[in-house]
């Protein structure tokens, strides 16, 4: 009777946790949707034509990632944000008709996307004259100076016909055009090339070609037009028609013979790369405009966010083309939204005019948003202000890299950079220090470059430093150097480095843990800055000596952030970008060492434990001391064993309490059965099970886990 008692209350016990538990669920499910009493919505127009439906999931998931951030923090000033996704199928109409039928409804706070000048312009005369807060993605800015409420994330014309200006007057004296019929965008392309022929006797623009988009191209139609072409000696060709019928004539004037460097302008250098391998062809030399960062490697930031909302997405190079898209998207709702909040007043009737007061903060730089993608603020002409690459693919490459000399505005003057081809072959990882967080790295660093360019232009930012002379604990040796033989080639040096870096370590884990080891560098000065461009990632170093460690991967990586200044005197502010670029190596730690010191001792100490269970009750005192030493041992154990000093409890630590609670247990049930020995209860038969049966299968689970972890 006394077990049935105890099981009662144990039953109620249960019970009213059970009770208490479903109370707080269902009360914090009723608040979640009743917090908000109102809602806002943000118009995302999209593109299905140019996206493929994965590049749609991908956006829909970054874009529903940030909305989720922004309602659990609040929403819009109390109200829910919800986004509604306007398909305008690459067309003006369209697109004009899907705002149309929206804008006049009293929730709806903007409009962001619309990867068009075109289709853009063909909205603003609905959503500039009633003031409708919009974040395109268009170029062609002075058809919108005169409306307040229209901005693009996207670079202005002005920065990109300057570098396609800077790409004809480097490298190329006789250019043709071949673009969509009526495409403002493109139109704005051709008329940069014109005003450069005007005003430099050297350039001419020898031919000029318009063409709708549904314009069915015949080979006969091509080769005509590639003879032309090749009987005014042309040397280059912009072609700016949509993606799919760009490839369509770039490979029919291949194949008439026509082998020029393209520039891409309406469509995607890495959409007509693709279209082409599925055609089993290849394009020649061909340059676009790079929204993207560097070509080849991973934009840090938002690897940092994607990893904080899924760690199981398999990484390639068209997922993180796919991811940044919806982070631009994402960042623009937010930056609206932060817009939005910099009045006290949000309702209805004044929150568009609000928004717009807001998003004029941000241009030149007088506010940043902080974003998942990058660091935002507009330009004067309200576009977008972050740099723009040019791309290149070589004729000898499937793929594109950033040519060897870009342009972007430094301290608002227009400035050539270098790019520098970077490889590390990286010897040795080793002496590391988990507490410190420092460890030694051996490599060769070999950089390329179009002109001359040292390693003392390079700050290794993570590289520790001595506590007395503060200088970087580096030794860097110059291997080889050669300067180019011809045009094509270029300056080579490599170099070995050795010396002392700084890691964050993340123990939480040990020591079943992975760590980032990174080597991470940036320009020594702000105002000379360069960019890199790392190999393809089959080419990378994977090979070297990490004793200890095993390589899990590696990678590429940069970040970009704004340095914003202000001149005090006159009042002025400025912001500067600046980037930083890390290779990135994660390594799992070895268990060989824990599994041999550690677990093993552990588990022997467990077995020895529960085979003295099998002592009988009259020998109370030798079972008693076998159980005691047991745990005694285990504790010296733990001093003497290696651990990380932490402000947390790693798994190691929780193996080694465990082993406590399990032996205690045996304890604590050889306790209860000697006292009640005479007794053959049900707390006695219980506690006999636990020992015989229970612990072992306990024991066993753990082994398992462990050693599948």
């Amino acid at each position: 009777m006394p077990f049935k008692t105890a099981s009662h209350k144990v039953l109620l016990l249960l019970l009213a946790c059970t009770l208490l538990l479903a109370v707080f669920l269902f009360r914090n499910r009723i608040f979640s949707l009743t917090k908000f009493q109102d809602y806002y919505t943000i118009g995302v127009i999209l593109n299905s034509v140019e996206l493929s439906q994965e590049d749609l999931e991908a956006i829909y998931f970054i874009i529903g990632e940030k909305v989720k951030q922004i309602n659990a923090a609040g929403g819009v000033a109390g109200r829910e944000l919800r986004v509604l996704y306007l398909d305008d199928k690459s067309n003006a109409e369209i697109a004009y008709q899907k705002v149309k039928e929206t804008i006049d409804d009293p929730h709806l706070l903007g409009y962001v996307g619309c990867w068009s000048s075109s289709r853009a312009y063909a909205i603003s005369a609905l959503i500039g004259p009633k003031g409708v807060p919009f974040i395109g993605e268009y170029a062609l800015t002075p058809l919108f100076d005169k409306y307040p409420s229209m901005f693009t994330a996207e670079n202005g014309i002005k920065e990109q016909g300057t570098v396609l200006q800077y790409l004809l007057k480097k490298k190329f004296k006789r250019a043709a055009y071949i673009g969509k019929d009526g495409d403002l965008y493109s139109l704005a392309l051709l008329q940069r090339m014109q005003d450069l022929a005007a005003e430099n006797p050297d350039f001419q623009v020898v031919d000029t070609y318009h063409y709708p988009l549904d314009h069915a191209f015949t080979d006969a139609e091509l080769g005509a037009v590639a003879k032309e072409l090749m009987a005014r000696e042309t040397d280059f060709l912009l072609v700016s028609i949509e993606s799919g019928a760009a490839t369509a004539i770039i490979l029919g004037l291949q194949r008439a013979g026509l082998k020029v460097p393209v520039f891409v302008g309406l469509g995607d250098a890495g959409f007509v790369e693709s279209l082409a391998h599925a055609q089993g062809q290849e394009i020649e030399e061909m340059y676009d405009i790079n929204i993207a960062g560097v070509s080849g490697a991973l934009n840090l930031r938002l690897q940092e966010v994607i990893l904080s909302l899924r760690n199981d997405l398999d990484y390639s190079e068209e997922l993180e083309f796919q991811l940044s898209f919806g982070a631009r998207f994402a960042d623009a709702i937010g930056m609206m939204v932060e817009a939005a909040k910099s009045k006290q007043d949000t309702s209805p009737a004044t929150i568009r005019e609000n928004t717009v007061q807001g998003l004029h903060n941000y241009i030149g730089g007088k506010q940043i948003y902080r974003g998942w993608y990058a660091d935002w603020y507009f330009m004067d002409t309200k576009s977008g202000a972050g740099s723009v690459f040019l791309a290149w693919k070589p004729s000898n490459l499937t793929h594109h890299v950033l040519a060897p000399e870009q342009v972007i505005f430094v301290e608002d003057t227009l400035r050539e950079i270098p790019v520098i081809y970077t490889h590390i072959d990286l010897v040795q990882i080793d002496q590391v220090q988990d507490t410190e967080g420092t460890f030694y790295a051996n490599f060769y660093f070999e950089l390329f470059s179009s002109s001359p360019f040292s390693i003392d232009q390079i700050d290794f930012t993570n590289a520790a430093r001595s506590e007395t002379s503060h200088a970087r604990l580096l030794d860097i040796k110059l291997v080889r150097s050669k300067r180019p033989a011809n045009k094509t080639a270029m300056y080579s040096s490599l170099y070995k480095v050795s010396g002392k870096f700084l890691f964050d370590p993340d123990l939480r884990n040990y020591p079943f843990d992975q760590q980032k080891f990174i080597i991470s560098f940036q320009p020594g000065s702000a105002l000379q800055p360069f960019l890199i461009q790392p190999p393809v990632a089959a080419l990378r170093d994977s090979v070297f000596d990490s004793g200890g460690w095993k390589l899990i991967d590696h990678f590429v990586g940069y970040n970009q952030d704004i340095i914003s200044f202000i001149n005090p005197l006159e009042e002025y502010q400025q912001a500067l970008p600046f980037y930083n670029f890390s290779y990135i190596y994660i390594l799992k730690r070895a268990r060989v060492d824990f599994v041999l010191k550690i677990l093993t001792p552990l588990l022997v100490i467990l077995v020895i434990t529960y085979f003295s269970v099998y002592i009988p009750m009259y020998k109370f005192e030798t079972l008693e001391a076998i159980q005691v030493t047991s745990l005694l041992a285990s504790i010296a154990l733990y001093f003497s064993a290696y651990k990380p000093e932490m402000e947390y409890a790693t798994i190691s630590d929780r193996i080694f309490i465990f082993t406590y609670l399990m032996i205690t247990s045996l304890i604590g049930t050889s306790i209860l059965r000697y006292v009640r020995r005479k007794k053959h209860d049900a707390e006695n038969k219980l506690a006999r099970a636990y020992q015989l049966y229970i612990f072992p299968l306990i024991l066993i689970a753990f082994t398992i886990f462990v050693a599948s972890a």
